[in-house]
């Protein structure tokens, strides 16, 4: 028997306040020791949380320390830091503010320390630790984030003098990991490193089939000096370049920002958005703890306005990060078969103007992946930004926690599918949707619960159609209404993504006879190219597109904005008529 319990509170947001009295630092334990304690009434909630240190394999014993909030959650945002030199870690996190930081903002922080004698080594002497720390961040294991903490798809990094320039050249190494960075006292990088950058080639081409260098790909940063050198110009220069900002920067927190050219890197960058070089060149930045304590401040201030979803370089997109608060998301939870499930609802201005008329409006389910939440998709795949141009209410839920991640459980006896039924019913009470006009799709992991959604006949009926990305999932029962189906798939996914392969050819071949449509996965009524993407056609004997499927060039496992732009697209094509049949009304 599941019981529903509804709440609509204001999802924390990444508003920032002055910084209180100092924190005492807290106990630090060790992480390879500490049991995960997972709490089903506390969602997806990480199972540990508070200070550890964990050894780095094949460093010789070097250490590294995790903070984990009392409230972080599996995914939650992780900033990459190195102790300053001359600190001692535990103290310095306390007083820098960055623990106060990470309790506020449901952070991880993830923090590389000096060596027995607690100072740091020259950069060549650090350069294997940080290097080897740096790498298994994400690895699963005791050597990595095992089952005791997830880091969300990419990374803020702040890097701190010597070391934080070692920590710097790993970022311009392979920018795709990250999000952010600010370098403070950090770039004293040669001009022959910065140069190898132009033919440190990544595995997979772009979109247009080009090999991409590292330098060639943006990422937002803000560089700080205490003194300028030759060394740190240098730096600038590749960033900007790197950026492609305008030579012009206008103030910012007392130097200059210089913000990307207009209509410039397509494929990296959100449309909506732009990434931007800081630059302060101040002397005595960093004199006394309080100055210190204020410039960290801003430092991740800086760093929380983007977001960033990983994968490989032709399908990694940055993009602005959303204030929840101000942009009037809303977090919601019920209980389930004795476990919290959470979720977002976004409704858009439209959908309100339309509630006021007394008119209903069409609603969106978007599902994160495994491994991910409803905050990581919502951030990655923009959906927001569709919902406000059309006017549809937007939900993102979150699945289980399984205990060193989150997942969906497909199977039709689940607990989701248990889920979705209740969570469609609250949100038809509380809310002005359109029930002629409801969607469902996901990302990979999101991608196979929807369509065990429509493959489940009791739930299907409540939708209109579905539009998912990079999972195919299939079987041979051909019962049920017709469902119109779209997926995208990249380039470069896990899965080949020819329709004449397996998993996707037995997709597709479900979908073709579960909407009686004609021909085969190799044999689709038509293949169109537009832009990066090739979409193949599957029609019934009406002429009616009912099956749909997209290949995104340059694209691995992951999503691009674009791609939520095509699906809404193939949504508006269809609705229910008075007997609750999915009928095409597109042109």
């Amino acid at each position: 028997m599941s019981v529903l319990l509804a709440t609509a509170v204001l999802t924390p947001g990444i508003a920032h306040a002055g910084p209180p009295a100092q924190p005492e630092p807290p106990e630090v334990r060790t992480l390879e020791t500490t049991v995960p304690a997972y709490d089903p009434m506390r969602g997806i909630r990480m199972g540990v949380s508070g200070l550890f240190e964990r050894t780095v394999a094949g460093t010789g014993g070097r250490t590294a320390k995790i903070y984990a909030s009392k409230d972080a959650y599996l995914g939650s945002y992780i900033v990459v830091l190195n102790t300053p030199e001359g600190e001692e870690t535990v103290s310095w996190l306390a007083k820098s503010g960055w623990i106060e930081r990470a309790d506020k903002e449901k952070l991880v922080l993830y923090v590389l320390e000096p060596g027995a004698s607690g100072e740091w080594g020259t950069a060549a002497e650090e350069q294997s630790y940080i290097e080897t720390a740096y790498t298994n961040i994400g690895a699963n294991g005791v050597d990595g984030r095992g089952d005791w903490y997830q880091p969300s798809e990419s990374y803020y990094v702040v890097g701190y003098d010597t070391a934080g320039s070692v920590l710097q050249k790993l970022v311009m190494d392979d920018p795709i990991l990250v999000a952010a960075a600010a370098f403070v006292d950090a770039s004293d990088i040669d001009t022959q490193y910065l140069a190898s950058m132009n033919s440190n080639f990544y595995p997979t081409p772009d979109w247009n089939g080009d090999l991409v260098a590292s330098a060639d790909v943006p990422v937002p940063v803000w560089i700080i000096n205490s003194r300028q050198s030759q060394a740190s110009d240098d730096v600038i220069d590749y960033w900007k370049d790197a950026n492609q900002t305008s030579s012009k920067g206008t103030g910012f927190e007392g130097g200059k920002i210089f913000e990307q050219k207009p209509n410039m890197l397509y494929g990296y960058v959100a449309e909506t958005s732009r990434v931007a070089v800081g630059v302060l060149e101040k002397k005595n930045i960093r004199e006394n703890e309080p100055k210190e304590r204020q410039l960290d401040k801003k430092i991740y201030d800086f760093l929380s306005s983007y977001t960033r979803y990983g994968g490989n370089v032709g399908g990694n997109t940055i993009g602005s990060r959303q204030d929840l608060d101000e942009l009037g998301v809303t977090y919601q939870t019920m209980v389930v078969d004795g476990r919290l499930r959470e979720y977002l609802v976004y409704v858009p201005h439209k959908a309100k103007v339309a509630a006021a008329r007394g008119k209903d409006v069409p609603l969106v389910f978007s599902l994160h992946g495994s491994g991910m939440t409803m905050y990581m998709m919502f951030d990655y795949s923009r959906w927001w930004e569709v919902a406000d141009r059309e006017g549809f209410i937007l939900v993102h839920p979150t699945s289980t926690n399984n205990g060193r991640a989150t997942s969906w459980a497909t199977a039709p006896t689940s607990s989701d599918h248990t889920f979705f039924g209740l969570l469609l019913d609250e949100l038809k009470t509380n809310y002005n949707v359109d029930e002629s006009r409801v969607y469902i799709g996901g990302q990979s992991n999101g991608a196979a619960m929807s369509q065990a959604v429509g493959r489940n006949l009791a739930l299907s009926q409540n939708f209109t159609a579905v539009g998912a990305t990079s999972f195919p999932s299939t079987s041979t029962n051909y019962d049920g209404e017709t469902l119109p189906y779209y997926m995208a798939m990249g380039e470069f996914d896990f899965w080949p993504y020819q329709p004449s392969t397996p998993p996707v050819g037995g997709m597709i071949s479900y979908w073709i006879n579960r909407n009686d449509a004609l021909g085969t996965p190799t044999t689709a009524a038509s293949e169109e190219m537009s832009g990066r993407f090739v979409t193949s056609k599957w029609n019934n004997e009406d002429g009616v597109n009912v099956v749909r499927y997209t290949v995104t060039k340059g694209r691995g496992h992951s999503i691009i904005p674009e791609e939520m732009e095509l699906i809404w697209d193939w949504y508006e094509l269809w609705q229910k008529d008075a007997e609750g049949n999915n009928v095409y009304v597109g042109p």
